[in-house]
C-alpha cells in the first residue's frame, strides 16, 4: 500500500530534505525510522527538496508499505523513533502511481522576518533578523510585479538543472505585525533558492538600498536559509 505522510520539521540541524552519505538529511531520518519499524529497506519521496536549514509546516512525502497497516498506531510509532524537531502529523492512503512531487498543483512557502534592533530569541530559529527599518507597504507593491508566469532564472542559482526557469507565481504577500513580518508565496513551482532570493532583494528595496523596478534586474542578495518554511503541498 502506498503512503502520503505529511512533514512538520526544524531544518536548523539538518542538511536540507534530500538524503546525503556525507550529513544527516531529514530523508536519511525518516527513511532509517521507516525501515527499523518495517524490518527492512524503506525509500520515500519528497514533495519538495529543501534547503539546509529550511524548515517545513506540511512537507508532503509516499512511500510503498510492504503490509497493510493501522494508520493510527503506524504514526503514533513512527513519531516514537523520530527526533523531537521531526514530526509526521498525518498519515493517508492513496493510489499505487500516486507521486507527491510529479502530481503537485501549487506549493505555498512562508519566509518569516524579525524586524527590529534586537532579534527576538523565540523567533531566531525560524526567522531572519533585519535591524534596520523595513518599508512592509513598499515590499508589498514591488512584489506584484512578480505575480503570473515569468522566466525567474535571475532568482536561482547559475545553470540550474531544470528543463526551464519559467514558474508562474499565483499570490505573493508582505504582511507586517508589529516588528514579525511574513512573507508568503504561492506558485505551481520553484527554482532552488527561488523564494530566498526573491526575499532578498524585497529587503534591499524595503531598505532603500534597492529601487522597486530593479527588482528584475539585481538579485544580488539571498536570504538567510533559517527564515523560511515550506507552508503546504497542493494537489
Amino acid at each position: 500500500m502506498r503512503l502520503l505522510l505529511t512533514i512538520q520539521y526544524l531544518g536548523t540541524h539538518y542538511a536540507g530534505w534530500q538524503s546525503q552519505t556525507n550529513a544527516t538529511a531529514i530523508q536519511n531520518v525518516i527513511e532509517q525510522a521507516l525501515s527499523t519499524m518495517f524490518g527492512g529497506s524503506i525509500r520515500i519521496e519528497g514533495a519538495g527538496r529543501t534547503d539546509s536549514g529550511v524548515h517545513a509546516r506540511a512537507q508532503r512525502a509516499h512511500f510503498d508499505a510492504p503490509f497493510d497497516i493501522e494508520m493510527r498506531g503506524f504514526q503514533r510509532g513512527l513519531n516514537d523513533l523520530l527526533p523531537r524537531d521531526i514530526r509526521v502529523t498525518g498519515v493517508e492512503s492513496v493510489a499505487d502511481d500516486f507521486h507527491c512531487r510529479f502530481i503537485a498543483k501549487s506549493k505555498t512557502y512562508v519566509y518569516r522576518i524579525w524586524n527590529d534592533e534586537v532579534a527576538d530569541v523565540f523567533a531566531a530559529e525560524t526567522s531572519a533578523h533585519v535591524p534596520q527599518p523595513l518599508d512592509v507597504a513598499l515590499m508589498h507593491a514591488t512584489a506584484q510585479q512578480l505575480l503570473g508566469r515569468h522566466d525567474f532564472a535571475i532568482f536561482t542559482v547559475a545553470g540550474p538543472e531544470v528543463s526551464s526557469t519559467e514558474r508562474t507565481i499565483t499570490a505573493i504577500d508582505v504582511v507586517g505585525d508589529g516588528a514579525a513580518i511574513t512573507i508568503t508565496v504561492s506558485a505551481d513551482g520553484f527554482l532552488r533558492s527561488m523564494v530566498r532570493r526573491i526575499v532578498g532583494s524585497l529587503i534591499e528595496i524595503g531598505r532603500g538600498k534597492l529601487e522597486p523596478e530593479a527588482i528584475w534586474k539585481v538579485a544580488r542578495w539571498t536570504a538567510p536559509a533559517k527564515g523560511l518554511t515550506l507552508w503546504d503541498v497542493r494537489y
